[in-house]
């Protein structure tokens, strides 16, 4: 009677190991296919938030060669845009569009919007003639990076 005992527990004990081994088998498993669930969509993310990202330096290289956006405001949109591009930062931009990166920080602390409405007048025309003659000065060189960036974004 005790080794029949014995052999039901032992055989009790062995189902409860196996049920609990492919419970975590089972487990193991969702958790890879969740890993990689998620890295396809990490994936999928960085893929739309570089077309995106690609897109507007497009848009904003076109209406600036146009002359439909001016200069200090096509040059800082652009910079933050390909600051948002961290993986694509070869060549680095710094040196590659010297232009764009010069009027970027001409204009970079200057206030915008609300804050550039609430601020004393003279200060204003102050960061206006600053900027107009930075515009002048850095013309032909931020329309050659412009036209290059264009270029690299959009091979056509």
């Amino acid at each position: 009677m005790a080794s029949t005992a014995a052999i039901i527990l032992i055989t009790l004990g062995a189902i409860i190991v196996a049920a609990l081994a492919f419970y975590a088998g089972k487990l193991l498993w969702q958790l890879q296919q969740q890993r990689q669930q998620q890295a396809e969509q990490q994936q999928e993310l960085t893929s739309e938030r570089k077309a995106y990202l690609t897109n507007s330096i497009v848009l904003i290289c076109k209406a600036m060669l146009e002359g439909q956006c001016e200069l200090s405001e096509g040059a800082l949109r652009l910079w933050v845009l390909l600051d948002h591009l961290v993986p694509e930062r070869t060549p680095e931009p710094n040196t590659t569009y010297s232009g764009l990166y010069q009027m970027y920080l001409a204009v970079k602390d200057m206030p915008t919007h609300e804050a550039r409405n609430n601020q004393d007048k003279a200060l204003t025309k102050q960061q206006d003639k600053i900027r107009l003659q930075a515009e002048q000065d850095l013309k032909s060189a931020i329309l050659a990076d412009t036209q290059a960036l264009l270029t690299r974004f959009q091979p056509d």
